[in-house]
């Protein structure tokens, strides 16, 4: 099989963390990070975070344009690179109800377009999920047989390959045809597996991927890492399988990307990338970030009935539930934590902040926002000198 270079956009090259767009204030601390720093990072909005205006945008009030005119607004050095994550079928609420893969293939390849459009530099295809219980009924998602998962990627890379030509744009890839466990994939049924894909994509004459996303004992669940790297008995040989994965991709010309790598120690961040993963993510970590230190401040402002709503609508919003462990002992106030995130632009949300925002001016104190995303911003640089400890 030939063997070819990955594509590398100038934008955000050499960028090893890719930050989740869990919020408008992790996107500001990112950036404000990225040029403290002088560090290039990866802005990884999944669908339902920001999406193309047909879909009705994402939670993040923005859509894909607004998004990406935001971060080149903050980011006139080119540090940042606009990056979908999880762009697949079936990945927006917008498409649950579609029980024709190729009507879902078509939506998501026009929320594709509008990410080529709007210059994002790499787009992570990630074909593992479908429709779930009767047809047409909109219950949800879940994982799908490798064969259609393997398929339809191939058929949106050269979907997206035809569009980026069209419109003269240079973007990498990324990809993924399974969700994530909490363990290490097999390394010889993933090698086979990435071949038949890469064969795949080759016979389009599109340029291979830069990343593949694997599995690498990563997982997040509730407010912590659950994968099975973090299994005393089992690290020594979940880091074995990594090596093999990572060798695997890079004998492709390719990249090993980590996800679920939210929770991680310093020691944790520099095992993975010693045994050869080359980049990861980290999302709901900064959520939680941002979460926690919203509910200090109303701590700190005296105001107890504004952090009921709060914590009483992040609750009552379900988004905890696809974190939550099987079984489980988080407490309601654990669970409205980890789905404060997805409440913030909501009505209730904006109250609660404007409440909170008020208070800190009466009192002199720094822009509600500002303390938030220095809450954010910490947890960022603390992920940035990980990775730049495990290269020295």
């Amino acid at each position: 099989m030939e063997r070819r270079e990955p594509v590398r956009p100038v934008p955000g090259a050499g960028a090893v963390l890719g930050v989740g767009a869990v919020s408008r204030n992790t996107v500001e601390a990112a950036l404000t990070v990225a040029h403290r720093a002088r560090t290039p990072l990866m802005l990884i909005p999944s669908r339902r975070q920001v999406d193309a205006a047909a879909f009705g945008g994402g939670y993040l009030g923005w859509t894909t344009r607004e998004f990406a005119d935001r971060v080149r607004e903050r980011d006139a050095d080119g540090l940042t690179l606009l990056c979908r994550d999880h762009g697949g079928p079936w990945m927006h609420t917008a498409e649950h109800g579609l029980a024709d893969p190729a009507a879902a293939l078509d939506s998501c390849a026009r929320s594709f377009a509008e990410d080529l459009a709007s210059g994002f530099g790499l787009l992570h295809i990630d074909t593992s999920q479908g429709p779930q219980g009767p047809p047409g009924n909109g219950t949800g998602t879940g994982p799908v047989p490798f064969d259609a998962a393997a398929s339809r990627l191939v058929e949106l890379y050269a979907r997206c390959h035809a569009e980026a030509r069209r419109l003269g744009v240079t973007v990498a890839y990324e990809i993924g045809f399974e969700p994530q466990g909490v363990s290490t994939n097999d390394p010889d049924t993933f090698k086979a597996a990435l071949r038949h894909v890469l064969e795949g994509i080759d016979g389009t004459g599109a340029p291979r991927p830069r990343y593949v996303v694997a599995q690498t004992g990563t997982k997040v669940a509730e407010l912590r890492n659950v994968g099975r790297f973090h299994d005393p008995h089992a690290r020594a040989e979940t880091l074995r399988q990594v090596s093999t994965l990572a060798a695997t991709c890079h004998q492709e010309g390719l990249l090993l990307k980590a996800h679920n790598c939210d929770y991680l120690t310093p020691e944790e961040t520099r095992l993975l990338l010693a045994a050869g993963v080359d980049a990861f993510n980290v999302a709901p970590e900064f959520g939680v970030a941002e979460t926690r230190a919203l509910l200090r401040i109303l701590d700190e402002m005296e105001l107890p009935r504004a952090k009921e709503t709060f914590l009483a609508r992040a609750h009552d919003s379900g988004e905890w539930r696809k974190w939550m462990l099987d079984p489980t002992t988080a407490t309601d106030a654990e669970r409205a934590v980890i789905a404060g995130h997805y409440v913030f632009r909501t009505d209730e949300g904006r109250h609660v902040r404007d409440e909170a925002a008020h208070a800190l001016r009466a009192r002199g104190r720094p822009a509600l926002d500002a303390l938030l995303q220095d809450a954010v911003a910490e947890r960022v640089e603390r992920c940035l000198r990980a990775v730049r400890a495990a290269h020295r």
